[in-house]
């Protein structure tokens, strides 16, 4: 009968243990996942506040040149600032969308 006790109370640790591994392991996973969604979604937030601003310069620029009749080189600034935003925000959605 002590054996039987014993065998079952065994089982049960091993039972136990084998689980919490389990679980232990997934949670390790996930929170790597979580890690780098968020880091992806932070750089997805940079590149869209660095978009905004981008064209937020080329819209003053245009105004400014539009209110003065000329352009003063501050239209080509800013359409290099977008042209430069524009390939990272490219760049960023291929390469996320070919980790999928």
């Amino acid at each position: 009968m002590q054996i039987l006790a014993m065998m079952v109370s065994v089982l049960g640790s091993v039972v136990s243990g084998t689980a919490l591994f389990l679980l232990h392991r997934w949670f390790q996973k996930k929170d790597a996942r979580d890690e780098q969604r968020d880091k992806a979604k932070a750089k997805e937030n940079v590149l869209i506040i660095k978009s905004i601003n981008a064209v937020g310069h080329l819209t003053e620029a245009t105004a400014i040149a539009l209110r003065d009749g000329k352009t003063n080189g501050e239209i080509t600034t800013a359409l290099k600032e977008y042209g430069k935003v524009d390939r990272e925000m490219y760049n960023y959605l291929l390469a996320r969308n070919a980790q999928k």
